[in-house]
């Protein structure tokens, strides 16, 4: 996968904006995904592989990422926490946060409306990577 470096949105996540994502959704993100972060902010892709998920075909349309005054930013529709609340209140977080904390985070905007997510429901240290539909 090749990504776009003009698409990556600045300024870059520190370490403390992770840190507060991960405070607001009660999760530890892998260590993995935060370097992306930190590297690829919010970034489209170039040669995205067509992913297959249960005879579907979708690609990527851009990462999501930590975008400071997201209200503001002309990609704030693709800050991380931006995502989630859309999906929230379209029924797309279907565990109940308020017992142990967010447990499918978005992670990237896939054509047609759908997303990837870490979905932290069977292991709270090892996140697998989901399609929601």
């Amino acid at each position: 996968m090749t990504y776009c470096k003009e698409s990556i949105i600045y300024p870059l996540p520190q370490d403390q904006d992770i840190a507060e994502i991960e405070g607001s959704f009660r999760v530890q993100l892998p260590n993995e995904y935060k370097e992306f972060l930190k590297h690829y902010n919010g970034c489209t892709v170039i040669d995205s592989t067509p992913l297959t998920i249960i005879s579907k075909r979708c690609q990527i349309e851009r990462f999501l990422g930590i975008i400071k005054n997201f209200n503001e930013h002309p990609y704030g529709v693709y800050d991380i926490g931006c995502c989630e609340t859309s999906l929230g209140e379209q029924g797309g977080n279907f565990y109940d946060e308020d017992l142990i904390g967010y447990e499918l985070i978005p992670i990237a905007k896939l054509a047609w409306g759908d997303y990837l997510c870490l979905n932290f429901h069977y292991d709270k240290n090892n996140p697998s990577v989901d399609f929601l539909d």
